[in-house]
């Protein structure tokens, strides 16, 4: 697979597509590749703790040295034994609490300065919480990426993923990246998912 971030110092938002079967590998390598970029990445979690995904970074040797951590998944399994935050890591209660969540990533963004912000993934998201509230949280998120000149991925995963829901998603972005063989970037030209037209990397 050829490269995630094409042009990784424009500063925009984007929607990563990544198909069920190469979920894992390809957020291994998006870290991988903005770590060797010398980025700082902020990595949203909403599908696994902190310490499950760093385990699974380190076994293929990618680096999280430069990997903060806000983690959606620790705290309410925990039963009160993970503190709010640490150095890398701000924890949330729960995937549903998408404000505690704004408020932690900002938290961080205020202490370290952020170059990728990533959010794995919206289709979790989207069992907790309502589709209007995720508009409303990526809208907002978004707007403060841009305002802050930092680059945002939100993730989604293909099988779960349908033209309509692209539609909503798509206002707030700048394109949409498919990461599949062959690597396809559907950039926008008008308005809606028929405004996207295919360019092959």
């Amino acid at each position: 697979m050829g490269k995630i971030i094409s042009e990784p110092n424009k500063r925009q938002n984007i929607i990563l597509i990544i198909p069920d079967k190469k979920y894992k590998e390809t957020i291994t390598n998006l870290i991988k590749e903005l770590v060797g970029l010398k980025k700082t990445v902020c990595f949203v979690s909403v599908n696994k703790t902190k310490n499950a995904l760093e385990k699974e970074l380190k076994e293929k040797k990618v680096s999280t040295e430069k990997v903060y951590f806000v983690d959606c998944v620790s705290k309410s399994i925990s039963k009160g034994k993970v503190k709010w935050s640490d150095e890398k890591t701000q924890y949330v209660d729960n995937p549903t609490s998408l404000t505690q969540m704004s408020l932690a990533i900002f938290k961080l963004f205020e202490r370290v300065k952020i170059d990728f912000f990533v959010l794995d993934s919206i289709n979790t998201l989207l069992i907790y919480n309502t589709e209007k509230e995720i508009l409303k949280f990526v809208h907002h998120t978004s707007g403060k990426l841009k305002e802050n000149t930092q680059e945002g991925i939100f993730v989604f995963l293909k099988q779960e993923t349908n033209e309509k829901l692209l539609k909503e998603f798509a206002q707030f972005t700048d394109k949409i990246v498919q990461a599949d063989v062959p690597q396809k970037e559907f950039k926008k030209s008008g308005k809606g998912m028929s405004g996207f037209e295919e360019i092959k990397l």
